[in-house]
């Protein structure tokens, strides 16, 4: 039996360009505009997990605006209703630079996502999902981001939570994080962020560090080099990743939750959901879109 998943987070429209390199402060670069984008990391997680074959409840909070307006056709595109919120301003968006080996930064401007409050969220029944998917991006606003943890503490017990660290995680507040870590709290992070959310020497010691406090798996991407799984100390090692010419970055990581979240809702082992993942993760850096295509 399929695992109920909930996939929560933000969505913005993603303007992006090529450029040669991201300027240093007070340099200059010409840029190359590509296209707008709907993004956001649980729609792009959301759209990886269909890919697969496996669906989620969505919940996206859409505002009022010329952004949330493109969002809302967008989830409507994908066959989802989208959560209007009455009186919300419009949804942010970023500025997505991307370099030729398909590295990108971004610059975020934020909209109604940093208004996001625990009365949004009461239509959710958080107690009736086996799985949900958290992004760090949703702890950045520290209003938001207690009110989300708080809406996330009302899951069952036995309920398993795949946290994404994603970038920007230092500026959230300890407390509040020591606070999500605990047990049912599955960590997913890159080799810069482990370090910033464990602590520990080695990578070894951080992997450890956040094993014990959540008794969940650790799941660090590694880039070409794969994904290194750790379940306990006779079940860990790195299933290898799939060669692709790189041309956007963008959602990579997003779809690499989604393609970890799919094998777990089919109830596969760590091992199988990664290998889902990384390719989910490859195909998308094979691509200008940011996300997988998916069709209502």
């Amino acid at each position: 039996m399929t695992n109920k998943t909930l996939i929560f987070g933000s969505a913005l429209v993603d303007a992006l360009m090529n450029v040669p390199n991201v300027p240093l402060t007070g340099g200059n670069a010409l840029g190359d505009f590509l296209e707008y984008q709907v993004g956001g990391c649980a729609i792009n997680a959301y759209c990886a997990m269909r890919s697969a074959g496996e669906t989620a409840d969505l919940f996206v909070p859409v505002g009022h605006g010329a952004n949330a307006d493109r969002i809302a056709a967008h989830i409507r595109r994908i066959g989802e209703v989208p959560h209007v919120i009455s009186g919300a301003p419009d949804n942010g968006w970023t500025v997505a630079m991307i370099e030729p080996n398909g590295e990108r930064t971004f610059i975020v401007l934020p909209g109604m996502e940093k208004l996001i409050r625990q009365d949004w969220l009461r239509e959710l029944d958080m107690a009736s999902y086996d799985l949900l998917y958290l992004s760090g991006f949703q702890l950045t606003q520290p209003h938001v981001a207690e009110d989300v943890v708080a809406t996330y503490s009302k899951r069952r017990p036995d309920a398993t939570v795949l946290f994404d660290v994603a970038a920007r995680i230092q500026s959230v507040d300890p407390d509040l994080l020591m606070t999500l870590l605990k047990s049912g709290v599955m960590v997913h992070c890159n080799e810069v962020e482990l370090p910033q959310v464990a602590k520990g020497d080695t990578f070894e010691e951080q992997v450890a560090y956040l094993h014990g406090l959540t008794h969940q798996p650790v799941v660090v991407t590694l880039g070409a080099r794969g994904t290194y799984y750790y379940v306990s100390d006779t079940e860990q090692g790195i299933v290898p990743g799939e060669k692709v010419r790189v041309v956007n970055t963008v959602g990579a990581g997003d779809s690499h939750c989604g393609g970890m979240l799919a094998g777990l809702a089919k109830g596969l082992s760590v091992p199988d959901s990664i290998a889902i993942a990384n390719r989910l993760a490859a195909k998308v850096c094979g691509m200008q879109a940011n996300m997988l295509p998916v069709f209502g």
